[in-house]
């Protein structure tokens, strides 16, 4: 089994969407996936990044909140596939960590396509509720958050997916937000999406800023992935930590 970390490119996310009370400053911020080829279940994703035409989509005002810094070819989605020697109708299954645009609106690639993307059902509900009342419009948007999509439901606090990945739920950014864990034959990896958007979310526990939505459970679940990661002694990749993004390899490398 491979993993493969893919570059979306870069987001500026004010600082204090990442830490409570900060300035509205933005830090410069990676967009993050995850392709992993799977020997039983084929290619698999994890997040897939912004929709391509996200000018398109993205209302202005989020745009001139969260600007996208950098997104050329090389940080499309299927230009990242085709340089691994895969097209998107080559991809067995999609999952979504959440289901904000920056990681979820990138589903517009597969439009037409009957691939499976699999999401917690307190994601989904939460995405369609957002989109329908506009109170939380903007972070998701209508374009992805579509029935023509096949959406697959994931309703268990950890699950096995697929051999060796193992999805777990972690609310608090988001309602539905789900972590992964990758065992590895070298290495494990755990994925934390933005329940942990920088390290400092994570290590020293510092919480979300205006990108919290609820306290207790978004330090249930740092608790929750702290532990995993101790017990399976991996390596944790953040929602958006450029620095330590820059550490790993990135695609067409890969661990194993």
């Amino acid at each position: 089994m491979k993993l493969y970390l893919l570059d979306f490119g870069r987001l500026g996310i004010p600082l204090a969407w990442i830490f409570e009370a900060r300035g509205l400053e933005k830090q410069t911020s990676a967009m993050i996936g995850a392709l992993i080829e799977h020997p039983k279940d084929g290619i698999i994703l994890y997040e897939v990044g912004p929709a391509a035409d996200y000018e398109k989509y993205w209302p202005k005002p989020v745009l001139e909140m969260f600007p996208i810094l950098k997104y050329t070819d090389e940080n499309r989605l299927d230009n990242i596939l085709n340089k691994l020697g895969y097209k998107l109708e080559d991809v067995s299954a999609i999952i979504i960590g959440h289901a904000h645009l920056d990681h979820a609106g990138g589903l517009e690639f597969f439009r037409g396509m009957d691939v499976p993307v699999y999401i917690h059902i307190e994601e989904l509900k939460y995405s369609y509720y957002a989109v329908a009342t506009k109170e939380d419009f903007g972070a998701y948007l209508p374009h992805y958050v579509d029935p023509s999509f096949n959406w697959k439901v994931i309703r268990d606090e950890e699950i096995e997916l697929f051999e060796n990945i193992t999805l777990y739920h972690i609310p608090g950014h988001t309602p539905g937000t789900m972590g992964m864990l990758v065992e590895l034959k070298d290495k494990n990896f755990l994925f934390t999406t933005d329940l942990a958007i920088y390290k400092d979310n994570f290590e020293k526990e510092i919480p979300l800023g205006f990108g919290l939505r609820n306290f207790d459970e978004w330090h249930k679940s740092i608790c929750k992935m702290r532990n995993i990661a101790k017990k399976y002694n991996a390596v944790v990749v953040y929602g958006h930590d450029l620095e330590v993004f820059n550490s790993l390899k990135h695609a067409p490398e890969y661990y194993e």
